[in-house]
């Protein structure tokens, strides 16, 4: 359906996980292999990198239907039903997620807003940490409301599918 959005995030989160491991392993190298080349502020900083790489990859599994849930009954009840069943499910994720998306705005809002920094050597702006969860649940959000829509208007009760217009 976005295609490019799916390439952009997973590059992204690809470009992330690579950033992360390669300051974690000039870390490791400076701490055991070669002192003199320790970098301080190496954890740290890869941490936040791989926050906001994890959290990104929750958008990715919405548009897999890759979330961790119980549907053993879901898949066992008639298609019409399991239908009406994911609909449901979908409006309460778009509410959870639009409520996230709120409160971690006014998180990170609250933290630049009063200038803070992790108390490291690297005196990290932290409202670019906290700013990972409003971004992703907007993310997800939006994906919710595609399946959503899906669910609504492309559903196939043959199959028990929605009709993405993507081939598998």
């Amino acid at each position: 359906m976005l295609a490019w959005w799916d390439r952009v995030e997973r590059w992204l989160i690809g470009v992330l996980g690579a950033t992360g491991l390669g300051i974690y392993l000039v870390q490791i190298l400076g701490r055991y292999i070669v002192p003199g080349a320790d970098v301080a502020w190496g954890e740290e900083l890869t941490i936040y990198i791989v926050i906001w790489a994890t959290f990104l990859t929750a958008s990715q599994l919405v548009r897999e239907d890759g979330h961790v849930r119980a549907d053993l009954l879901l898949r066992m009840m008639p298609a019409v039903r399991q239908r009406w069943v994911e609909i449901a499910n979908c409006v309460i994720a778009v509410v959870f997620c639009a409520t996230l998306c709120w409160f971690g705005y006014l998180a990170a809002k609250d933290s630049f807003d009063l200038g803070e920094t992790s108390n490291t050597i690297l005196a990290f702006p932290l409202w670019i940490y906290y700013a990972a969860l409003p971004t992703t649940a907007a993310l997800m959000s939006i994906r919710y409301l595609m399946r959503l829509w899906q669910f609504c208007f492309r559903f196939d009760p043959e199959r028990m599918e929605v009709h993405s217009g993507r081939e598998s």
